[in-house]
């Protein structure tokens, strides 16, 4: 049992607890709505690079995502199997593949992407006024603590790389 200090909670703790929870239960909502499959959220990332970048190498992705080659290769397996994406050989390397969504995939992206927006802007509009107003207003600032996280992640990429 923890004591109550009466001291304001910090709000990073209480970012680092909102923002995984809003963003499965956004999944969670849009999933529903729109009647989709049930893909984990690794899967969701693989179809919405690829459907933003194009065909990639299963290294690419893997660079992309920020996971490791045997991830990668586990999650292509399955979403080859359930239609999701296929693998085609590369023109410029025969010996390499190149992942692509099929029209499935790109159908469950696309409702994916349409529905949680829809999900999101009719909650938006449920909530009072002045909340919609504090969170319009706090965009530029999420913006901003982005940014630095983003620059901290680069800085610590910039410093392996240097030691490699």
């Amino acid at each position: 049992m923890t004591e109550d200090t009466g001291a304001e909670p910090d709000p990073a703790v209480g970012l680092l607890r909102l923002l995984p929870a809003l963003r499965r239960a956004l999944i969670r909502a849009t999933r529903a709505v729109e009647a989709l499959p049930s893909l984990p959220e690794a899967q969701v990332a693989v179809l919405r690079t690829l459907v933003e970048t194009g065909p990639l190498t299963p290294a690419q992705l893997a660079g992309e995502l920020h996971l490791a080659r045997p991830t990668v290769s586990n999650l292509v397996r399955e979403m080859a199997a359930a239609g999701l994406v296929e693998r085609r050989p590369s023109p410029v390397d025969k010996r390499s593949v190149l992942l692509e969504p099929t029209a499935r995939g790109r159908y469950v992206r696309e409702t994916f992407t349409r529905g949680r927006a829809e999900v999101l802007a009719r909650a938006f509009a449920e909530i009072p006024a002045t909340d919609r107003k504090r969170l319009t207003g706090a965009l530029s600032a999420l913006q901003r603590l982005l940014a630095r996280v983003e620059a901290a992640a680069d800085a610590v990429d910039d410093a392996e790389r240097k030691h490699a």
